[in-house]
């Protein structure tokens, strides 16, 4: 949605805003951003009763927002009272399940899904995510009114500036439907011969005007093979969910849509994005129950159409609930090693430490590099310990900035070297283990080049880290403090780094000199040389 969608009132439209810990921050005309310094609202152009709507929005010093749906149901966005909030029509607040906001003058992430109840007389807010932590789920709003209308924007006090604003209006309409369908089912071997079929002639077949699991009941192994037609009622993108417990395809004009996997899976639904014209399209299903019961569900969904079902409703069970296994620090330091996913690749030597502060980082023992922080709950551990728990991952659990995942110390031969990507963990980065202070928390020991080094993270209640750094018995030493698209320094000893959904401050003494540098893969990097020991601290 752009600014020109807006009744502005007292708000101005900017191209950027200077960080409020900028001396005499103040901002610059353009067309970007809907910004507000003074008490008043904007209002959207945009009637809608049923959307998923997305944007960014950054606060100034105590500063207190509203975001109203339909112009009258209210989300909290604030830093001095509960970020996240929903107001309920008494004016009392629906708190969060967890505090998910970031720091004053830092970009920060709202979406939220709502609805008309189906038969009236309420607002279902279905979901709230604030910086990629859900913070509500089917929260019910009763109304005595039409559940219609506009995108509202309140400042209360202080300072607020949104940008990149997204929705997605749904309508009811469902212009994909199955049809002329027949059906082919296979008994079929178990996975010792990839679950083939035991006789070129079908067990069962025929037509039928259901996409249903239920042709291969009595069967412990089987093969489903659905034909037919899929009828669009007008030229659009599309979407095809395809959902099962087992292994599946999906074919559209003869072509592979989503193909065939090579091993098999329990319910990680996948999706085909289409340009389909009006008409009918030669469609093929097939579908392989395997050992969980069988499964199978096919959905239709568009930019403006939610998902809905093209299968029967009993041919797609809810899926086997597991509960999740967390772990909360409660009175001491908790440590965990683990797998964690970062950028796409599985780190395998690292430890998580969760502190009853509600402030937490996960750490690459091998590269001597922070890869998260978060602050809330600690860490979701289901995967490391449910059934064979083959994937042994932690996921955090709150908002969490991320580092570069990189060395944190490393040797150069000048201020214009470039940092490395990766040490050896056997030639030139030695883990020596790590020692523990009085409050639980370790310290990490490093051989480097000759130096022996040591790293501290203390994670602090207010959410941020502070990182100090030894060496002894080297020199060329430098730290890399951080990286990031942007760097920029707003007051003496402190940085603010941003990057698209990751932005952080650095903060250091203002008597040391870090150098920012560019032209790094990510953009720049802020570095800083080691003699001795140096502390800074992460805000996020």
């Amino acid at each position: 949605m752009t600014t020109d969608n807006w009744d502005l009132g007292n708000w101005k439209l900017a191209e950027s805003i200077d960080n409020p810990y900028k001396k005499k921050a103040g901002f610059t005309a353009g067309n970007k951003i809907l910004f507000s310094n003074t008490p008043g609202k904007t209002t959207s152009k945009l009637i809608t009763a049923d959307a998923k709507v997305k944007f960014d929005f950054t606060l100034g010093n105590n500063s207190d927002a509203i975001f109203y749906i339909q112009g009258r149901h209210g989300i909290v966005l604030s830093n001095t009272r509960a970020m996240g909030a929903i107001i309920r029509p008494d004016g009392t607040l629906q708190l969060p399940e967890q505090n998910a906001g970031k720091a004053v003058g830092l970009w920060q992430t709202l979406e939220v899904t709502f609805s008309d109840a189906p038969f009236g007389g309420a607002l279902i807010i279905e979901k709230v995510t604030l910086n990629n932590v859900v913070i509500h789920q089917g929260y019910v709003i009763p109304t005595k009114t039409s559940n219609e209308g506009p995108l509202v924007f309140e400042n209360k006090t202080g300072s607020i500036g949104v940008s990149n604003l997204q929705y997605l209006k749904y309508g009811n309409e469902k212009p994909l439907k199955l049809s002329d369908l027949t059906y082919e089912m296979y008994e079929t071997y178990d996975w010792n011969q990839q679950f083939a079929p035991k006789s070129t002639t079908p067990n069962d077949k025929g037509t039928t005007t259901t996409l249903t699991k239920d042709f291969g009941a009595g069967y412990n192994r089987f093969l489903l093979i659905f034909r037919g037609n899929l009828d669009v009622e007008k030229d659009g993108s599309y979407s095809l969910i395809l959902d099962y417990a087992g292994k599946g395809s999906l074919k559209i004009d003869g072509k592979d849509v989503i193909p065939a996997e090579n091993g098999e899976s329990y319910r990680k639904p996948r999706v085909a994005f289409l340009e389909l014209t009006k008409g009918k399209h030669p469609i093929e299903i097939r579908y392989n129950k395997v050992w969980w019961r069988a499964e199978l569900g096919l959905f239709a969904a568009g930019p403006e159409i939610r998902p809905y079902a093209l299968h029967a409703g009993t041919s797609l069970p809810s899926p086997q609930a597991v509960g999740e296994i967390d772990i909360k620090p409660t009175s001491q330091v908790e440590m965990v090693r683990s797998f964690v996913m970062f950028d796409g690749k599985k780190r395998t030597h690292v430890i998580s430490v969760g502190t009853p502060a509600g402030t937490h980082y996960t750490y690459d023992l091998d590269q001597g590099a922070p890869l998260y922080a978060w602050r809330g709950d600690f860490a979701d551990v289901t995967e490391m310990f449910h059934e064979r728990g083959e994937p042994q991952l932690l996921k955090p659990k709150g908002v969490k900035t991320t580092f570069s995942g990189k060395p944190t110390v490393a040797m150069l031969a000048n201020a214009n070297a470039n940092m490395p990507d990766t040490l050896d963990a056997y030639k030139e980065l030695i883990y020596k283990g790590y020692a523990l202070d009085t409050e639980g928390l370790p310290t990490y020991k490093y051989q480097y080049s000759g130096a022996e080094l040591t790293q501290k993270l203390v994670p602090s209640a207010d959410g941020s880290i502070t990182t100090t750094i030894t060496a002894n018995g080297s020199n060329n030493l430098y730290v890399k403090l951080g990286e990031a698209k942007n760097i920029t320094m707003v007051n003496k000893g402190l940085y603010v780094l941003e990057s698209p959904n990751n932005d952080s401050y650095i903060q250091l003494d203002p008597k040391l000199k870090p150098i920012v540098r560019s032209n790094t893969k990510a953009g720049q990097e802020i570095i800083l040389p080691l003699t001795g020991s140096v502390s800074y601290t992460i805000l996020w």
